[in-house]
C-alpha cells in the first residue's frame, strides 16, 4: 500500500475548498473522525509498548486550517516528558534505545480508506 505524502494532502484540501459549500462544510467532521483514529492507534501502539507506555497522555491532535487539516502525535506538557519519551519511543535517540513503537504514519495509513470513502461518497452527493 502506498503512504500518503503531505504534499498530496495538501493539494487535496486546497481542492475541497474549492468545492460547492455542501461539501466544504461536511469536511472538518470527516477530518476529526480521522485525526481521532489515527489517535486512537497510536494510543494504542504506544500503550503495547512496555518501556515507552507512560507517553500515552501526550498523543493528541489539533484540527486546524479551517478544519481542513489535522496535526496529530506528541506533545510536551508540563516539563515536557511525556512528549520527549514519545519521540524516542518513535524515533530512538543519539545513543540508541527506542524506535520500537511503529512509525505514526501507519496510523494514518490504515485510516486512509475510510476517510477517502467518505470524502468521495460527499463529493459524489454534490454532482
Amino acid at each position: 500500500m502506498a503512504s500518503i505524502d503531505d504534499r498530496e494532502v495538501r493539494a487535496f484540501a486546497a481542492d475541497l475548498r474549492r468545492a460547492p459549500q455542501r461539501v466544504v462544510d461536511k469536511v472538518p467532521g470527516i477530518i476529526k473522525k480521522g485525526a481521532v483514529e489515527v489517535k486512537k492507534q497510536m494510543v494504542e501502539e504506544m500503550g503495547s509498548s512496555f518501556w515507552f507506555k507512560g507517553a500515552k497522555p501526550s498523543i493528541s491532535f489539533d484540527i486546524l486550517d479551517g478544519g481542513f487539516t489535522a496535526e496529530i502525535g506528541p506533545v510536551s506538557g508540563p516539563g515536557g516528558m511525556a512528549g520527549d519519551l514519545a519521540s524516542l519511543a518513535y524515533f530512538g535517540g543519539s545513543s540508541g534505545g527506542g524506535g520500537t513503537v511503529p512509525d505514526p504514519v501507519g496510523a494514518l495509513n490504515a485510516d486512509a480508506p475510510r476517510m477517502e470513502k467518505a470524502l468521495a461518497d460527499i463529493l459524489g452527493d454534490s454532482l
